[in-house]
């Protein structure tokens, strides 16, 4: 199978809910939608974050992969990227991340080929269904709530997802409101869930390692899980050990995380950490460093949300539950129910390929909001 061309459309999606997090709100998501025709008429889907791999796509990537082979994604992958990145200035982060969507669709046109889905592809099925949590961003108070309601609304909330979802993890934002409103939080949260699901919070780096300290010394032995609490690896080594509450970080890097063993759990993106096949290779790395692997999510419509499904579904070592967005995405792309999690996970089709099919009108739908109103930010006023 030969590429014939790219194609990235960039879409804004709008969420069912604000996301409010540590560093600032946003009311929806930008991603970038990729489809790779071959000359024998397949179509392969992928997703990147953003809007930057649209114009990636077009002064980089069609010139170096068209005519090359869809099913040497390694020689793919090479020809986008070259065989090294730097440390500095040429580590090319936001190449990767363009050439990690191409990928996905890379991966969809090798299950179309063969006629397998994805997760066969991957090594087969480990377990029944890609676990995942039920997640929630915080309360936005510019919405004119009052700060002594954040715990009961997240409670509520906390509630109304585990029940739709049956997952056995609950995971949350803190770090945007007072040290004691996120205590409280917590404590509302385990009361509404009940001693059965496992709690776990992220706090995009946002808070003062004072903060943590008092937030872990109140709250701590009600968690299973603290993701980056403050903006340091020493940090998080240190309350760690300090309180015992296992901590997670998003820094997949082998050479880096060696040097922190106390830090429990790497959180990956396949985006960011290689793709699909460069996320099942980091999963074997940490196992081999005796740290948990799971996956984050990041606002991906159906395209983007498959290829989690999939890896859950084949990754032995991603037992513990991923993080899941798709619950609060206005739309997801797709034809067909959307993927949510039930009784705890997502069991994939059994279609070849990522098993999705793209919902043309929507694509334009959103395609048309982009145009008229720009890309999402995390940072966006109401």
């Amino acid at each position: 199978m030969i590429i014939d061309s790219l194609q990235a459309t960039p879409v804004s999606i709008p969420a069912t809910r604000t996301c409010a997090w540590a560093f600032g709100r946003s009311y929806g998501h930008t991603r970038t939608i990729i489809r790779v025709r071959t000359r024998d008429g397949l179509v392969g889907y992928g997703e990147a974050p953003g809007d930057t791999a649209s114009g990636l796509m077009a002064k980089r990537f069609v010139s170096r992969l068209v005519g090359a082979s869809a099913l040497d994604r390694e020689t793919a992958r090479r020809l986008g990227l070259g065989a090294h990145r730097d440390f500095g200035y040429l580590a090319d982060p936001a190449g990767a991340v363009a050439f990690a969507g191409i990928e996905i669709a890379l991966w969809d046109l090798f299950g179309k080929a063969t006629g397998q889905p994805l997760y066969r592809l991957l090594g087969g099925p480990v377990r029944e269904r890609a676990p995942f949590v039920a997640y929630a961003y915080t309360v936005a108070l510019e919405e004119g709530h009052e700060l002594e309601d954040v715990p009961s609304i997240m409670a509520g909330i906390a509630k109304q997802q585990v029940a739709a979802t049956g997952a056995s993890i609950f995971e949350f934002k803190v770090g945007r409101h007072p040290v004691e409103t996120d205590i409280e939080t917590v404590a509302a949260v385990h009361e509404a869930v009940g001693p059965s699901v496992s709690l776990a919070v992220d706090a995009n780096l946002g808070m003062r390692i004072d903060d943590a300290r008092r937030f872990l010394a109140a709250a701590g032995h009600m968690l299973a899980d603290v993701e980056e609490p403050v903006a340091t690896l020493d940090g998080m080594q240190r309350l760690r050990r300090d309180f015992g509450v296992p901590v997670s970080t998003h820094c997949t890097d082998p050479e880096k995380i060696v040097h922190y063993p106390a830090i429990d759990n790497l959180v990956g993106d396949i985006n960011v950490d290689g793709g699909i096949g460069g996320c099942m290779r980091m999963a074997a790395i940490a196992a081999s460093m005796g740290r948990r692997f799971w996956l984050r999510s990041n606002g991906e419509t159906g395209i983007g949300w498959a290829p989690l499904c999939h890896f859950g579904m084949a990754c032995e070592e991603a037992d513990r539950p991923a993080q899941s967005l798709i619950t609060w995405c206005e739309d997801d792309l797709v034809d067909g129910p959307v993927w949510l999690v039930r009784d705890g996970g997502v069991r994939p089709p059994d279609k070849p390929g990522l098993g999705i099919a793209l919902d043309e009108d929507a694509l334009e739908r959103y395609a048309d909001l982009y145009r008229r109103r720009g890309a999402f930010t995390r940072f966006d006023a109401p």
